[in-house]
């Protein structure tokens, strides 16, 4: 078999089985929560209530962010409002700054939410001269440039003479929900929405959103996604709480069919994002693809939201899914209506089939430590006479090229194959934008864009984990040589601290030289050593760090061969430092690795590092699928597993007994392509699998793997 027929086949089952599986249990509303993930708080928080920070809203564009704080020191009354700005969304935030005394009163100014055009900006306040205890107000710019005029208050019938807050304005401007209490409500405070017929006349009589949105508690701190058909909002974290929840307040969501319908009634996010603790202030992403929410004892979430594209139930997204979306094309089932975003919009149509196809293309979206031989593959509409294939590192020439302006990203027009190798080995660590469009003639325009997907390269060389050291030196308990691998003092931008309870320090043994050795879990090819030498405060006075060491490696811990002498770069006894020597090791196959200590960089006698990374260069067998400890394999399945670097053959190792399939003592199956289909399997039955690789140099032996065969009955049923 051709070596790309042997990529091609590889890519397309194993991105068959990454596809499957797709069997978690969906929220009320068609669309299913992923797992929430703690979010680093990357904002610039002004430091004072991190809850009442919490209060943000985002413009239309990503590019200024507003944050209600109380009792600031730099504050013009008891809460204020503050902008925090970027230059593009890919930019960090710059620092916050306060809105000032035009927008500032004496009083509580807060929550505010900014129109799509960025001109008008919405908040609440009690500030005198009001019609009740909080009003909603208004506020306006020429240009985003200028500054923000006198705050307006929008008077009757908006506000009353009853507490008004929340404002949330729609994209179109035509729309403005707030939270009130009024005697015509469900509960305590209930949500309600005024409109417009443009956004020149003013405001009309604001509506309650009724029983089906509203209950007994406090409707709180909603949030509108972009096209205006999914309303998502928070109980009160003090009650009372509607029945149906999870747990001290919920997150809620409402959906509506367009823009003219009223809203449905309000379902439970679901046991994926709500918890026995209170989940608040929901957030949506500018893509509409991730909720962000408040947890209580946790902090900030982020939750992806997904679209059910499992269309007939079987736990897997092909093509018998895509021949449904089809079926259904031009209606408003809302089963197949998944897109633009995953609430969908109305109708089946491309924006429906561009979502669908993210599932049926490979890579899948955003994929890491991609191959950098991958094969691009798809799946395709029966109804499409020919696709178009772009392809590239621009993200904007890939989202904007098209047959009349290729871009230099159009590397394949009118094929009708549905798969693409790219030209050449990729680069490492680089990440690729991809697209495929669809002719179809029956279609009005007769090219449907598909769906800008994003993957990510592997990098040249992958950190070697559990590695252990020691020493033969004299340490105290907090400064044992343990310090130096197992990542304490390091930030997330691998900067180190100047805390001595971070980093190893030891004094030579009486007869013999200090060293420091470390050992691996198997012997690695490896890259480069990466080093953070002593670190504390006053090391320009002490000078503990190593200076002069010699570094010498060994494959059992017996035999060992000199890499050579290095002088270990000096720290900067800052806590921004990072790591200033590289030890190149071109490849070299180790397990261990030791240095022995010839000079430090102080007279005090006593030596130390900070820490020490091992990169190495990917040479054994990885990924399997099956997954290793997989259950209920189908007995058909196929061996597939990612090939080490510049491997030339495999050796497979097969069969029921852990232990000879372990000590390589079954027979060895010789592979050059890096898949394998076993003989019919048998029911019920654990399987034990490894790969040695072998290339030029070397044979490197693999992982134990192990998988168990579904039961009889359980294919039966």
């Amino acid at each position: 078999m051709k070596w790309f027929e042997i990529r091609m086949v590889v890519a397309v089952v194993f991105g068959l089985l990454m596809l499957s599986g797709l069997n978690t249990p969906p929220a009320h509303a068609d669309i299913r929560f992923g797992e929430p993930v703690a979010v680093d708080w990357d904002i610039p928080l002004i430091g004072v209530d991190l809850l009442s920070e919490g209060w943000i809203r985002f413009s239309y564009d990503g590019l200024e962010m507003y944050i209600s704080a109380y009792d600031h020191p730099e504050g013009y009354g008891d809460c204020d409002l503050w902008v925090v700005k970027r230059t593009s969304v890919e930019d960090e935030w710059g620092p916050p700054e306060n809105l000032g005394p035009e927008i500032n009163s004496p009083a509580h100014d807060s929550l505010a939410s900014l129109s799509a055009d960025g001109l008008t900006l919405y908040f609440i306040s009690n500030r005198p001269g009001g019609h009740g205890s909080y009003d909603l107000y208004m506020t306006t710019r020429a240009t985003k440039d200028d500054p923000w005029g006198a705050p307006v208050n929008l008077g009757p019938p908006v506000n009353t003479s009853a507490f008004e807050a929340d404002p949330l304005i729609s994209a179109d401007g035509l729309e403005l929900y707030l939270r009130a209490w009024r005697p015509d409500g469900y509960g305590g405070a209930d949500l309600y929405v005024s409109r417009r017929p443009t956004t020149s006349d003013p405001w009309g009589e604001p509506v309650n959103l009724g029983p089906g949105v509203n209950n007994i508690g406090d409707e709180s701190w909603a949030c509108l996604s972009s096209d205006g058909l999914l309303l998502l909002f928070c109980e009160h974290p003090g009650g009372p709480w509607r029945p149906g929840g999870y747990g001290a307040a919920d997150i809620w969501m409402t959906r509506r069919t367009s823009l003219l319908d009223p809203w449905q009634d309000a379902v439970n996010a679901g046991p994926m994002v709500n918890s026995p603790a209170a989940e608040t202030v929901p957030r949506l992403s500018l893509d509409g693809r991730t909720l962000y929410f408040w947890r209580g004892g946790v902090g900030l979430l982020a939750a992806p939201i997904l679209p059910i594209v499992d269309f007939n139930g079987d736990g897997k997204v092909d093509m018998a899914d895509l021949l449904r979306l089809i079926e259904n094309w031009g209606t408003d089932n809302p089963l197949y209506d998944i897109g633009p975003y995953a609430w969908g919009d109305g109708v089946v149509d491309e924006q429906d089939l561009r979502v669908l196809m993210e599932w049926l293309m490979i890579p899948g979206p955003r994929a890491l430590d991609v191959s950098c031989d991958v094969v691009l593959n798809w799946v395709a509409p029966s109804l499409a006479e020919s696709q178009d294939v772009y392809f590239g590192t621009s993200l904007e020439a890939v989202s904007s090229a098209g047959r009349d302006n290729p871009q230099d990203v159009l590397v394949s027009q009118g094929q009708t194959g549905t798969m693409y190798i790219p030209q050449g080995p990729l680069d490492f660590s680089q990440t690729y934008y991809w697209r495929v469009d669809f002719v179809i003639p029956d279609l009005n325009p007769a090219i449907c864009k598909g769906p800008i997907l994003q993957f990510t390269t592997e990098p040249y060389a992958h950190l070697v984990t559990n590695v252990v050291a020691s020493s033969n030196g004299i340490s105290e308990a907090d400064a044992g040589p343990e310090n130096t691998v197992d990542g304490s003092g390091l930030d997330e931008a691998d900067q180190h601290s100047v805390a001595a309870a971070d980093m190893w320090l030891a004094k030579p043994p009486a007869e013999d030289a200090l060293s420091i050795q470390f050992e691996f879990d198997r012997a690695y090819k490896l890259h480069e050593m990466l080093i953070w030498n002593y670190n504390s405060q006053f090391e320009p006075l002490l000078g503990f760090g190593l200076k002069d060491v010699t570094v010498e490696y060994s494959v059992d811990g017996d035999n060992w061969t000199v890499l050579g002498d290095v002088e270990v770069a000096r720290a900067t006894a800052r806590p921004d430092y990072v790591a200033n020597t590289v030890i190149d090791f071109d490849g070299i196959v180790t397990r261990f690795v030791r240095l022995t200590v010839n000079s430090g960089w102080g007279a005090t006698g006593q030596y130390g590092l900070s820490e020490v990374r091992f990169l190495h260069i990917p040479v054994h067998a990885r990924n399997p699928q099956p997954a290793d400890g997989a259950t209920d394999v189908a007995i058909d399945a196929d061996l597939i597993w990612w090939p080490g670097r510049e491997t030339q053959s495999h050796l497979l190792y097969f069969g029921t007994d852990a232990d000879a399939v372990a000590a390589g003592a079954v027979p060895a199956i010789a592979q050059t392509a890096w898949t394998y289909t076993p003989e019919p399997l048998e029911f019920g039955t654990t399987y034990y699998w490894k790969v040695d690789q072998v290339d030029e140099a070397a044979t490197y032996e693999g992982d134990l793997w192990c998988f168990t065969t579904q039961e009889l009955e359980d294919c039966e049923r």
